[in-house]
Protein backbone atom coordinates (compact mmCIF):
# COMPACT_ATOMS: atom_id res chain seq x y z
CA UNK A 1 0.00 0.00 0.00
CA UNK A 2 1.62 3.62 -1.00
CA UNK A 3 2.10 6.27 1.41
CA UNK A 4 0.08 9.27 0.47
CA UNK A 5 -3.60 10.02 0.40
CA UNK A 6 -3.92 9.92 -3.38
CA UNK A 7 -1.97 6.04 -3.85
CA UNK A 8 -3.88 5.28 -0.95
CA UNK A 9 -7.20 6.12 -2.99
CA UNK A 10 -5.77 4.29 -5.81
CA UNK A 11 -4.29 1.32 -4.36
CA UNK A 12 -8.11 0.95 -2.51
CA UNK A 13 -10.27 1.04 -5.98
CA UNK A 14 -8.16 -1.28 -7.79
CA UNK A 15 -8.60 -3.66 -4.71
CA UNK A 16 -12.30 -2.76 -4.97
CA UNK A 17 -12.61 -3.23 -8.40
CA UNK A 18 -10.71 -6.49 -7.90
CA UNK A 19 -13.11 -7.87 -5.39
CA UNK A 20 -16.43 -6.87 -7.29
CA UNK A 21 -15.01 -8.78 -10.33
CA UNK A 22 -13.78 -11.65 -8.14
CA UNK A 23 -17.65 -11.74 -6.98
CA UNK A 24 -19.12 -11.29 -10.21
CA UNK A 25 -17.85 -14.62 -11.09
CA UNK A 26 -20.02 -16.64 -8.82
CA UNK A 27 -23.19 -14.26 -9.54
CA UNK A 28 -25.75 -17.16 -10.71
CA UNK A 29 -27.93 -15.74 -13.55
CA UNK A 30 -31.09 -18.04 -13.63
CA UNK A 31 -34.05 -15.65 -14.71
CA UNK A 32 -36.27 -18.66 -14.44
CA UNK A 33 -35.29 -19.35 -11.35
CA UNK A 34 -35.35 -16.55 -8.74
CA UNK A 35 -34.42 -18.55 -5.61
CA UNK A 36 -31.16 -18.54 -7.21
CA UNK A 37 -31.29 -15.39 -10.21
CA UNK A 38 -28.37 -13.01 -8.60
CA UNK A 39 -26.93 -14.54 -5.59
CA UNK A 40 -23.57 -15.36 -5.12
CA UNK A 41 -22.59 -18.96 -5.12
CA UNK A 42 -19.55 -19.33 -3.01
CA UNK A 43 -17.20 -21.75 -4.07
CA UNK A 44 -15.99 -22.91 -0.42
CA UNK A 45 -19.55 -23.70 1.15
CA UNK A 46 -21.07 -24.17 -1.65
CA UNK A 47 -24.28 -22.24 -0.95
CA UNK A 48 -25.50 -18.60 -1.25
CA UNK A 49 -24.68 -16.65 1.79
CA UNK A 50 -28.15 -14.60 3.17
CA UNK A 51 -26.12 -11.73 3.38
CA UNK A 52 -24.18 -11.27 -0.03
CA UNK A 53 -26.93 -8.93 -0.43
CA UNK A 54 -24.59 -6.71 0.82
CA UNK A 55 -22.20 -6.21 -1.76
CA UNK A 56 -25.24 -4.21 -3.00
CA UNK A 57 -23.10 -1.10 -1.96
CA UNK A 58 -19.18 -2.09 -2.83
CA UNK A 59 -21.12 -2.49 -6.46
CA UNK A 60 -22.99 0.81 -6.22
CA UNK A 61 -19.59 2.60 -5.70
CA UNK A 62 -17.89 0.21 -8.30
CA UNK A 63 -20.61 1.99 -10.70
CA UNK A 64 -19.85 5.04 -9.84
CA UNK A 65 -16.04 4.77 -10.03
CA UNK A 66 -16.00 3.21 -13.18
CA UNK A 67 -19.46 3.99 -15.25
CA UNK A 68 -19.64 0.33 -15.99
CA UNK A 69 -23.44 -1.12 -16.34
CA UNK A 70 -22.43 -4.37 -15.11
CA UNK A 71 -21.84 -3.43 -11.67
CA UNK A 72 -25.33 -1.47 -11.31
CA UNK A 73 -27.00 -4.47 -13.51
CA UNK A 74 -25.06 -7.16 -10.36
CA UNK A 75 -26.04 -4.85 -7.80
CA UNK A 76 -29.73 -4.71 -8.76
CA UNK A 77 -30.04 -8.48 -9.10
CA UNK A 78 -28.46 -9.12 -5.91
CA UNK A 79 -30.68 -6.41 -4.31
CA UNK A 80 -34.15 -8.82 -5.88
CA UNK A 81 -32.53 -12.25 -4.90
CA UNK A 82 -32.89 -10.86 -1.14
CA UNK A 83 -36.40 -11.54 -1.48
CA UNK A 84 -35.73 -15.02 -0.38
CA UNK A 85 -34.21 -13.89 2.77
CA UNK A 86 -36.51 -11.65 3.22
CA UNK A 87 -39.02 -12.13 6.14
CA UNK A 88 -42.98 -10.79 6.98
CA UNK A 89 -41.44 -9.03 10.11
CA UNK A 90 -38.88 -6.87 7.99
CA UNK A 91 -35.79 -8.97 9.33
CA UNK A 92 -33.38 -11.31 6.92
CA UNK A 93 -32.34 -14.54 7.55
CA UNK A 94 -28.45 -14.86 7.92
CA UNK A 95 -28.60 -17.96 5.52
CA UNK A 96 -31.48 -19.36 3.56
CA UNK A 97 -31.46 -21.98 6.02
CA UNK A 98 -30.66 -20.56 9.26
CA UNK A 99 -33.08 -18.95 11.77
CA UNK A 100 -30.60 -16.27 12.55
CA UNK A 101 -31.80 -12.97 12.11
CA UNK A 102 -29.70 -10.57 13.98
CA UNK A 103 -27.46 -9.96 11.01
CA UNK A 104 -30.30 -8.19 9.53
CA UNK A 105 -28.07 -4.63 11.22
CA UNK A 106 -25.24 -4.99 8.55
CA UNK A 107 -27.35 -5.62 5.83
CA UNK A 108 -29.25 -2.49 7.09
CA UNK A 109 -26.15 -0.52 7.21
CA UNK A 110 -24.80 -1.79 3.56
CA UNK A 111 -28.47 -0.86 1.85
CA UNK A 112 -28.60 2.24 4.17
CA UNK A 113 -24.52 3.64 2.35
CA UNK A 114 -25.97 2.25 -0.87
CA UNK A 115 -28.57 4.60 -0.66
CA UNK A 116 -26.58 7.36 1.15
CA UNK A 117 -23.97 7.32 -1.56
CA UNK A 118 -24.68 5.67 -4.84
CA UNK A 119 -28.78 6.45 -4.64
CA UNK A 120 -29.12 8.48 -7.83
CA UNK A 121 -28.14 5.10 -9.76
CA UNK A 122 -30.90 3.85 -9.34
CA UNK A 123 -34.45 4.69 -10.89
CA UNK A 124 -36.92 6.30 -8.47
CA UNK A 125 -39.00 3.33 -9.00
CA UNK A 126 -36.00 1.40 -7.71
CA UNK A 127 -34.91 3.66 -4.87
CA UNK A 128 -38.15 3.81 -3.80
CA UNK A 129 -38.45 -0.17 -3.39
CA UNK A 130 -35.14 0.09 -1.87
CA UNK A 131 -35.83 2.53 0.57
CA UNK A 132 -39.32 0.55 1.41
CA UNK A 133 -37.38 -2.85 2.20
CA UNK A 134 -34.67 -0.43 4.66
CA UNK A 135 -37.79 1.10 6.20
CA UNK A 136 -39.07 -2.23 7.03
CA UNK A 137 -35.15 -3.78 8.56
CA UNK A 138 -35.45 -0.57 10.24
CA UNK A 139 -38.67 -1.06 12.39
CA UNK A 140 -37.34 -4.40 12.78
CA UNK A 141 -34.03 -3.55 14.16
CA UNK A 142 -35.74 -0.94 16.55
CA UNK A 143 -38.06 -3.40 17.97
CA UNK A 144 -35.70 -6.54 18.46
CA UNK A 145 -31.94 -5.46 19.19
CA UNK A 146 -32.67 -4.15 22.46
CA UNK A 147 -30.14 -4.39 25.53
CA UNK A 148 -32.44 -6.61 27.01
CA UNK A 149 -31.94 -9.36 24.31
CA UNK A 150 -29.19 -12.79 24.16
CA UNK A 151 -26.77 -11.42 20.95
CA UNK A 152 -23.32 -10.64 21.26
CA UNK A 153 -22.40 -7.21 22.25
CA UNK A 154 -21.06 -6.39 18.86
CA UNK A 155 -25.01 -6.67 17.60
CA UNK A 156 -26.10 -3.59 20.21
CA UNK A 157 -22.78 -1.75 19.02
CA UNK A 158 -23.84 -2.38 15.72
CA UNK A 159 -27.64 -1.20 16.05
CA UNK A 160 -26.21 2.06 17.89
CA UNK A 161 -25.11 2.72 14.84
CA UNK A 162 -27.63 1.55 12.28
CA UNK A 163 -30.35 3.37 14.70
CA UNK A 164 -28.46 6.57 14.42
CA UNK A 165 -28.11 6.10 10.57
CA UNK A 166 -31.73 5.16 9.72
CA UNK A 167 -33.04 7.91 12.36
CA UNK A 168 -31.55 10.46 10.20
CA UNK A 169 -32.19 8.88 7.13
CA UNK A 170 -35.72 8.88 7.91
CA UNK A 171 -36.13 11.07 10.59
CA UNK A 172 -37.27 9.76 13.48
CA UNK A 173 -35.81 10.63 16.33
CA UNK A 174 -37.03 7.60 18.44
CA UNK A 175 -34.22 5.51 16.46
CA UNK A 176 -32.14 8.28 17.55
CA UNK A 177 -32.66 7.69 21.29
CA UNK A 178 -32.46 4.12 20.81
CA UNK A 179 -29.39 4.51 19.00
CA UNK A 180 -27.71 6.60 22.24
CA UNK A 181 -29.41 3.66 24.75
CA UNK A 182 -27.38 1.55 22.77
CA UNK A 183 -24.28 2.84 22.49
CA UNK A 184 -24.54 3.75 26.20
CA UNK A 185 -25.12 0.54 27.13
CA UNK A 186 -22.08 -1.18 25.30
CA UNK A 187 -20.00 1.46 26.60
CA UNK A 188 -20.20 0.36 30.35
CA UNK A 189 -18.38 -2.79 28.92
CA UNK A 190 -14.81 -1.77 29.01
CA UNK A 191 -12.08 -4.35 31.21
CA UNK A 192 -9.76 -3.24 33.85
CA UNK A 193 -7.27 -2.86 30.84
CA UNK A 194 -9.46 -0.77 28.38
CA UNK A 195 -11.10 -3.81 26.39
CA UNK A 196 -14.48 -4.23 25.23
CA UNK A 197 -16.43 -7.52 26.97
CA UNK A 198 -19.41 -8.69 25.85
CA UNK A 199 -18.53 -11.47 23.24
CA UNK A 200 -19.99 -14.49 24.98
CA UNK A 201 -22.87 -15.83 26.90
CA UNK A 202 -23.88 -14.44 29.32
CA UNK A 203 -22.18 -10.79 27.93
CA UNK A 204 -21.46 -9.90 31.65
CA UNK A 205 -19.95 -12.84 32.94
CA UNK A 206 -17.17 -13.99 34.96
CA UNK A 207 -14.87 -17.18 35.00
CA UNK A 208 -13.58 -18.41 37.82
CA UNK A 209 -10.52 -16.69 37.35
CA UNK A 210 -12.31 -13.59 36.25
CA UNK A 211 -11.42 -13.71 32.86
CA UNK A 212 -14.47 -12.08 30.54
CA UNK A 213 -15.68 -12.48 27.39
CA UNK A 214 -13.45 -10.50 25.06
CA UNK A 215 -12.60 -11.10 21.36
CA UNK A 216 -10.18 -8.88 20.36
CA UNK A 217 -11.22 -9.78 16.71
CA UNK A 218 -14.75 -8.73 17.02
CA UNK A 219 -13.72 -6.02 19.43
CA UNK A 220 -11.74 -4.19 16.30
CA UNK A 221 -13.55 -5.27 13.30
CA UNK A 222 -17.29 -4.69 13.99
CA UNK A 223 -18.20 -3.20 17.79
CA UNK A 224 -15.58 0.01 17.84
CA UNK A 225 -15.75 1.02 14.33
CA UNK A 226 -19.73 0.58 14.65
CA UNK A 227 -19.74 3.25 17.85
CA UNK A 228 -17.42 5.21 15.99
CA UNK A 229 -19.33 5.64 13.57
CA UNK A 230 -22.44 6.48 15.66
CA UNK A 231 -21.15 8.96 17.42
CA UNK A 232 -20.11 10.46 14.35
CA UNK A 233 -23.84 10.38 13.58
CA UNK A 234 -24.95 10.97 16.29
CA UNK A 235 -22.67 13.81 17.24
CA UNK A 236 -22.28 12.21 21.00
CA UNK A 237 -19.08 13.65 21.65
CA UNK A 238 -18.29 12.38 25.25
CA UNK A 239 -19.14 8.45 23.30
CA UNK A 240 -16.51 9.49 20.44
CA UNK A 241 -14.30 10.36 23.15
CA UNK A 242 -14.32 7.16 25.03
CA UNK A 243 -14.34 5.37 21.66
CA UNK A 244 -11.10 6.67 20.49
CA UNK A 245 -9.51 6.06 23.83
CA UNK A 246 -10.86 2.11 23.74
CA UNK A 247 -9.56 1.90 19.98
CA UNK A 248 -6.21 3.32 20.47
CA UNK A 249 -6.06 0.39 23.43
CA UNK A 250 -7.13 -2.23 20.58
CA UNK A 251 -4.14 -1.13 18.63
CA UNK A 252 -1.76 -2.47 21.41
CA UNK A 253 -3.12 -6.06 20.04
CA UNK A 254 -2.32 -5.15 16.02
CA UNK A 255 0.45 -6.96 15.01
CA UNK A 256 3.54 -4.97 13.00
CA UNK A 257 1.96 -6.74 9.57
CA UNK A 258 -1.29 -5.44 9.93
CA UNK A 259 -3.04 -8.77 11.84
CA UNK A 260 -4.98 -8.61 14.59
CA UNK A 261 -3.78 -10.85 17.56
CA UNK A 262 -6.76 -12.76 18.39
CA UNK A 263 -5.57 -16.53 19.57
CA UNK A 264 -7.02 -15.83 22.91
CA UNK A 265 -10.04 -14.62 21.58
CA UNK A 266 -13.37 -15.98 22.99
CA UNK A 267 -14.91 -16.28 19.69
CA UNK A 268 -11.31 -16.71 17.83
CA UNK A 269 -12.99 -19.76 16.02
CA UNK A 270 -14.23 -17.21 13.25
CA UNK A 271 -10.16 -16.03 13.38
CA UNK A 272 -7.96 -15.92 10.40
CA UNK A 273 -4.85 -14.11 10.33
CA UNK A 274 -6.08 -10.82 8.83
CA UNK A 275 -9.18 -10.49 10.83
CA UNK A 276 -12.89 -12.06 12.17
CA UNK A 277 -14.14 -14.29 8.95
CA UNK A 278 -17.43 -12.31 8.70
CA UNK A 279 -16.92 -8.88 9.94
CA UNK A 280 -16.78 -5.90 8.34
CA UNK A 281 -12.95 -4.88 9.25
CA UNK A 282 -11.58 -1.61 10.39
CA UNK A 283 -9.65 0.37 7.90
CA UNK A 284 -11.91 3.01 7.27
CA UNK A 285 -12.52 3.69 11.05
CA UNK A 286 -9.07 3.48 11.81
CA UNK A 287 -8.72 6.21 8.72
CA UNK A 288 -11.46 8.55 10.35
CA UNK A 289 -9.67 8.56 13.56
CA UNK A 290 -6.44 9.64 12.23
CA UNK A 291 -7.76 12.66 11.09
CA UNK A 292 -6.32 13.84 14.99
CA UNK A 293 -3.47 11.06 15.42
CA UNK A 294 -1.36 9.35 13.03
CA UNK A 295 -0.78 6.54 14.39
CA UNK A 296 -4.64 5.26 13.22
CA UNK A 297 -3.49 5.89 9.56
CA UNK A 298 -0.45 3.89 10.14
CA UNK A 299 -2.88 0.68 11.49
CA UNK A 300 -5.05 1.47 8.76
CA UNK A 301 -2.71 1.16 5.87
CA UNK A 302 -0.77 -1.99 7.20
CA UNK A 303 -4.83 -3.48 7.39
CA UNK A 304 -5.10 -2.64 3.70
CA UNK A 305 -1.54 -4.45 3.10
CA UNK A 306 -2.23 -6.99 4.71
CA UNK A 307 -5.42 -7.94 3.01
CA UNK A 308 -4.01 -7.01 -0.64
CA UNK A 309 -1.29 -9.85 0.49
CA UNK A 310 -3.90 -12.32 1.25
CA UNK A 311 -5.73 -11.77 -2.04
CA UNK A 312 -5.94 -13.87 -5.12
CA UNK A 313 -7.52 -14.19 -8.17
CA UNK A 314 -9.82 -11.68 -7.30
CA UNK A 315 -10.98 -12.52 -3.82
CA UNK A 316 -9.58 -12.30 0.03
CA UNK A 317 -8.82 -16.16 0.68
CA UNK A 318 -9.42 -16.90 4.65
CA UNK A 319 -5.56 -16.93 5.51
CA UNK A 320 -2.44 -17.06 4.43
CA UNK A 321 -1.63 -20.68 3.39
CA UNK A 322 -5.33 -21.51 1.73
CA UNK A 323 -4.03 -20.98 -1.71
CA UNK A 324 -1.13 -23.77 -1.11
CA UNK A 325 -3.14 -26.21 0.47
CA UNK A 326 -5.91 -25.93 -2.35
CA UNK A 327 -8.91 -24.84 -0.03
CA UNK A 328 -11.32 -22.12 -1.94
CA UNK A 329 -12.34 -18.81 -1.24
CA UNK A 330 -14.85 -18.10 1.01
CA UNK A 331 -17.03 -14.89 -0.44
CA UNK A 332 -17.88 -13.95 3.18
CA UNK A 333 -14.86 -12.34 3.55
CA UNK A 334 -14.70 -10.54 0.40
CA UNK A 335 -18.90 -9.00 0.56
CA UNK A 336 -18.00 -7.93 3.66
CA UNK A 337 -14.47 -5.64 3.40
CA UNK A 338 -15.45 -4.39 0.03
CA UNK A 339 -17.79 -2.78 2.44
CA UNK A 340 -15.06 -1.28 3.90
CA UNK A 341 -12.95 -0.14 0.79
CA UNK A 342 -16.32 1.28 -0.91
CA UNK A 343 -16.43 3.62 2.50
CA UNK A 344 -12.47 4.97 2.41
CA UNK A 345 -13.35 5.33 -0.87
CA UNK A 346 -16.27 7.66 -0.35
CA UNK A 347 -14.78 9.52 2.22
CA UNK A 348 -12.14 11.73 2.24
CA UNK A 349 -8.48 10.32 3.75
CA UNK A 350 -6.50 12.58 6.83
CA UNK A 351 -2.63 13.48 6.00
CA UNK A 352 -0.30 9.87 5.81
CA UNK A 353 3.10 9.89 7.87
CA UNK A 354 4.07 6.97 8.74
CA UNK A 355 5.13 5.82 12.10
CA UNK A 356 5.51 3.37 14.47
CA UNK A 357 2.83 0.56 15.94
CA UNK A 358 2.68 0.66 19.50
CA UNK A 359 3.79 -3.11 19.59
CA UNK A 360 7.27 -2.36 17.42
CA UNK A 361 7.97 0.37 20.33
CA UNK A 362 7.09 -2.21 23.45
CA UNK A 363 9.58 -4.11 25.95
CA UNK A 364 8.84 -6.09 28.60
CA UNK A 365 5.88 -8.11 30.40
CA UNK A 366 2.30 -7.09 29.76
CA UNK A 367 -0.17 -9.11 31.91
CA UNK A 368 -3.67 -9.03 30.79
CA UNK A 369 -6.13 -10.53 34.17
CA UNK A 370 -9.83 -10.63 32.07
CA UNK A 371 -7.72 -12.68 29.95
CA UNK A 372 -5.70 -14.49 31.99
CA UNK A 373 -3.11 -13.48 29.28
CA UNK A 374 0.98 -12.82 30.09
CA UNK A 375 2.43 -11.27 26.57
CA UNK A 376 6.00 -11.61 26.35
CA UNK A 377 7.72 -8.65 24.27
CA UNK A 378 11.32 -8.58 23.63
CA UNK A 379 14.56 -8.47 20.95
CA UNK A 380 11.74 -8.43 18.28
CA UNK A 381 9.52 -10.92 19.82
CA UNK A 382 5.73 -11.15 20.92
CA UNK A 383 4.54 -14.34 22.44
CA UNK A 384 1.49 -14.56 24.41
CA UNK A 385 1.03 -17.26 26.81
CA UNK A 386 -2.86 -18.09 27.87
CA UNK A 387 -5.04 -19.41 30.60
CA UNK A 388 -8.07 -18.02 29.58
CA UNK A 389 -10.89 -20.32 31.21
CA UNK A 390 -14.08 -18.37 29.46
CA UNK A 391 -16.57 -20.66 28.14
CA UNK A 392 -17.95 -20.14 25.01
CA UNK A 393 -18.12 -22.71 22.44
CA UNK A 394 -16.78 -26.37 21.27
CA UNK A 395 -13.33 -26.35 20.74
CA UNK A 396 -12.56 -23.74 21.79
CA UNK A 397 -9.57 -21.37 22.57
CA UNK A 398 -6.74 -22.88 23.84
CA UNK A 399 -5.68 -22.39 27.64
CA UNK A 400 -3.70 -24.34 30.18
CA UNK A 401 -0.66 -21.99 29.83
CA UNK A 402 -0.10 -22.89 26.34
CA UNK A 403 1.91 -20.40 23.50
CA UNK A 404 -1.03 -19.34 21.68
CA UNK A 405 1.12 -16.93 19.62
CA UNK A 406 4.75 -16.21 18.79
CA UNK A 407 5.78 -14.00 16.38
CA UNK A 408 9.29 -12.71 15.26
CA UNK A 409 10.22 -9.49 13.27
CA UNK A 410 12.21 -11.42 10.72
CA UNK A 411 9.36 -13.99 9.87
CA UNK A 412 6.21 -12.97 11.23
CA UNK A 413 4.16 -15.90 12.89
CA UNK A 414 6.01 -18.51 13.84
CA UNK A 415 2.78 -19.93 16.44
CA UNK A 416 -0.70 -18.93 15.98
CA UNK A 417 -3.82 -20.45 17.59
CA UNK A 418 -7.29 -19.97 17.02
CA UNK A 419 -9.43 -23.37 18.86
CA UNK A 420 -8.01 -25.75 20.68
CA UNK A 421 -9.17 -28.27 18.45
CA UNK A 422 -11.32 -27.35 14.84
CA UNK A 423 -14.87 -26.83 15.81
CA UNK A 424 -17.72 -25.51 13.09
CA UNK A 425 -19.84 -23.98 15.55
CA UNK A 426 -21.09 -21.75 13.33
CA UNK A 427 -22.22 -24.26 9.90
CA UNK A 428 -22.53 -21.19 7.38
CA UNK A 429 -19.82 -19.01 8.43
CA UNK A 430 -16.91 -21.35 9.04
CA UNK A 431 -15.14 -23.57 6.41
CA UNK A 432 -14.67 -27.25 6.12
CA UNK A 433 -12.13 -29.28 4.57
CA UNK A 434 -11.61 -32.55 3.36
CA UNK A 435 -8.01 -32.81 3.96
CA UNK A 436 -8.95 -34.49 7.31
CA UNK A 437 -5.75 -36.02 7.98
CA UNK A 438 -3.26 -33.00 7.88
CA UNK A 439 -6.12 -30.61 9.99
CA UNK A 440 -4.19 -30.42 13.01
CA UNK A 441 -4.75 -28.45 15.75
CA UNK A 442 -1.58 -25.60 15.69
CA UNK A 443 -1.33 -25.61 19.73
CA UNK A 444 2.15 -26.34 21.40
CA UNK A 445 0.92 -28.57 24.00
CA UNK A 446 1.92 -31.47 26.09
CA UNK A 447 -0.11 -34.45 25.52
CA UNK A 448 -0.69 -38.12 26.11
CA UNK A 449 -3.47 -40.55 24.80
CA UNK A 450 -5.15 -43.62 26.56
CA UNK A 451 -7.43 -45.55 24.79
CA UNK A 452 -8.00 -43.46 21.94
CA UNK A 453 -8.93 -40.36 24.25
CA UNK A 454 -6.70 -37.70 24.24
CA UNK A 455 -5.42 -35.65 27.32
CA UNK A 456 -3.78 -32.62 27.01
CA UNK A 457 -2.64 -29.57 28.79
CA UNK A 458 -3.93 -26.89 26.99
CA UNK A 459 -7.53 -27.71 27.74
CA UNK A 460 -6.64 -27.09 31.35
CA UNK A 461 -9.08 -24.35 32.51
CA UNK A 462 -7.76 -24.67 35.94
CA UNK A 463 -4.34 -23.94 34.99
CA UNK A 464 -1.99 -21.70 37.60
CA UNK A 465 0.59 -19.02 35.59
CA UNK A 466 3.05 -16.76 37.16
CA UNK A 467 4.92 -13.99 35.13
CA UNK A 468 8.46 -12.29 35.87
CA UNK A 469 10.81 -10.07 34.29
CA UNK A 470 14.12 -10.19 35.58
CA UNK A 471 17.65 -10.59 34.40
CA UNK A 472 16.84 -9.57 30.87
CA UNK A 473 15.08 -12.31 30.58
CA UNK A 474 10.98 -12.48 30.44
CA UNK A 475 9.83 -15.72 32.39
CA UNK A 476 6.45 -17.22 32.54
CA UNK A 477 5.87 -20.54 34.80
CA UNK A 478 3.31 -22.96 34.45
CA UNK A 479 1.10 -25.63 36.60
CA UNK A 480 -1.63 -27.49 34.74
CA UNK A 481 -3.14 -31.09 34.68
CA UNK A 482 -3.44 -33.20 31.15
CA UNK A 483 -7.46 -33.08 30.73
CA UNK A 484 -9.80 -33.86 27.91
CA UNK A 485 -11.60 -31.87 25.41
CA UNK A 486 -14.08 -31.02 28.15
CA UNK A 487 -11.70 -29.71 30.42
CA UNK A 488 -11.65 -32.88 33.15
CA UNK A 489 -8.56 -33.56 34.21
CA UNK A 490 -7.18 -37.41 33.24
CA UNK A 491 -6.11 -37.76 37.16
CA UNK A 492 -4.02 -36.47 39.54
CA UNK A 493 -1.23 -38.01 38.24
CA UNK A 494 -1.20 -36.34 35.32
CA UNK A 495 0.48 -33.36 35.94
CA UNK A 496 2.87 -31.54 34.20
CA UNK A 497 5.00 -27.86 34.21
CA UNK A 498 5.95 -25.58 31.58
CA UNK A 499 8.39 -22.67 31.80
CA UNK A 500 8.81 -19.93 29.08
CA UNK A 501 11.93 -17.73 29.29
CA UNK A 502 12.01 -15.49 26.09
CA UNK A 503 15.28 -13.10 25.47
CA UNK A 504 16.40 -10.84 22.90
CA UNK A 505 18.12 -13.66 21.28
CA UNK A 506 15.34 -16.74 21.45
CA UNK A 507 12.41 -18.32 23.32
CA UNK A 508 13.01 -21.37 25.67
CA UNK A 509 10.05 -23.88 26.38
CA UNK A 510 11.07 -26.32 28.84
CA UNK A 511 8.53 -28.49 31.24
CA UNK A 512 8.18 -31.46 32.92
CA UNK A 513 5.30 -34.06 33.35
CA UNK A 514 5.06 -36.11 36.48
CA UNK A 515 6.85 -40.10 36.58
CA UNK A 516 3.31 -41.06 35.76
CA UNK A 517 3.43 -39.69 32.60
CA UNK A 518 7.17 -39.84 31.90
CA UNK A 519 7.28 -43.02 29.96
CA UNK A 520 4.21 -41.90 26.97
CA UNK A 521 3.74 -38.05 26.76
CA UNK A 522 5.18 -35.78 24.54
CA UNK A 523 5.30 -32.33 23.55
CA UNK A 524 3.74 -31.15 21.02
CA UNK A 525 5.12 -28.11 18.76
CA UNK A 526 3.78 -27.07 15.27
CA UNK A 527 5.40 -23.98 13.84
CA UNK A 528 4.11 -22.10 10.95
CA UNK A 529 8.18 -20.74 9.80
CA UNK A 530 10.56 -22.31 8.77
CA UNK A 531 13.14 -19.65 9.25
CA UNK A 532 12.63 -20.64 13.15
CA UNK A 533 15.82 -22.88 14.08
CA UNK A 534 14.56 -25.40 16.70
CA UNK A 535 17.45 -27.25 19.06
CA UNK A 536 15.88 -29.92 21.23
CA UNK A 537 18.29 -29.96 24.78
CA UNK A 538 16.44 -31.58 26.90
CA UNK A 539 14.19 -34.97 26.00
CA UNK A 540 14.59 -36.18 22.22
CA UNK A 541 12.98 -35.11 18.98
CA UNK A 542 11.05 -37.53 17.45
CA UNK A 543 12.09 -38.54 13.83
CA UNK A 544 9.28 -37.90 10.82
CA UNK A 545 8.28 -34.48 11.66
CA UNK A 546 4.35 -34.23 10.26
CA UNK A 547 2.98 -31.55 7.85
CA UNK A 548 -0.51 -30.26 8.77
CA UNK A 549 -2.82 -26.99 8.38
CA UNK A 550 -5.33 -25.48 10.42
CA UNK A 551 -8.66 -23.81 8.48
CA UNK A 552 -8.32 -21.37 11.67
CA UNK A 553 -6.67 -19.08 11.36
CA UNK A 554 -5.52 -20.46 8.08
CA UNK A 555 -1.78 -21.48 8.07
CA UNK A 556 -0.31 -24.90 7.41
CA UNK A 557 2.93 -25.58 9.96
CA UNK A 558 5.32 -28.31 10.53
CA UNK A 559 4.73 -30.31 13.95
CA UNK A 560 7.18 -31.24 16.19
CA UNK A 561 7.13 -34.11 18.74
CA UNK A 562 9.59 -34.06 22.04
CA UNK A 563 9.55 -37.17 24.03
CA UNK A 564 10.89 -35.84 28.03
CA UNK A 565 13.72 -38.02 29.68
CA UNK A 566 13.50 -40.71 31.85
CA UNK A 567 12.73 -38.09 34.43
CA UNK A 568 9.96 -35.96 32.32
CA UNK A 569 11.92 -33.60 31.72
CA UNK A 570 12.46 -31.59 28.39
CA UNK A 571 13.69 -28.65 27.02
CA UNK A 572 13.71 -26.64 23.71
CA UNK A 573 15.21 -23.74 22.40
CA UNK A 574 13.88 -21.36 19.47
CA UNK A 575 15.79 -18.86 17.59
CA UNK A 576 16.04 -16.97 13.92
Amino acid sequence: MNGNTNAIKKDAKELLLQWCGGLLRYQLHQPHTPEFDGGLLCPACKMIHGRCTEAVYPLLCAADLTGEDRWLSAAKQLFRWGENVLCDDGSLFNDPNSPWTGTTVFQAMALHDALTFHGGLLSLAEKSAWEDRLRGMGEWLFRSLRPDGSAYLNYYAANACAMALLGRYFGRKDYAALAKELADYCLTHVSESGLLFGEGHPRDARSPKGCAAIDVGYNAEESLPCLLRYAETAGDEAALLTVRKLFRTQLDWMLPDGAWDDSIGTRSFKWTFWGGRTTDGAADALFRLGKTDPLFVEAAQRRLELIQANTHDGLLYGGRDLTTQGESPCLHHTFCRAKTLASILNEPLPDVRRTALPVETADGLFEYPELAVCRLIRGGWIADITANDFRNRKGGHASGGALSLLWHQKCGPVVAVGMADYAVNEPFNQQQTRRKSAHRSPCPRIETETEGQRFAQHYDYAAQTACRDENGALTVTVDALLCDEHHRPKDVAGGCSLRYDLTEQALRISGRVSPALAGHAQYVLPLISDAVTLTVDGGALLPDAHKGFNLNPGFAFTEYRIRPDRDGRFSVLLTI
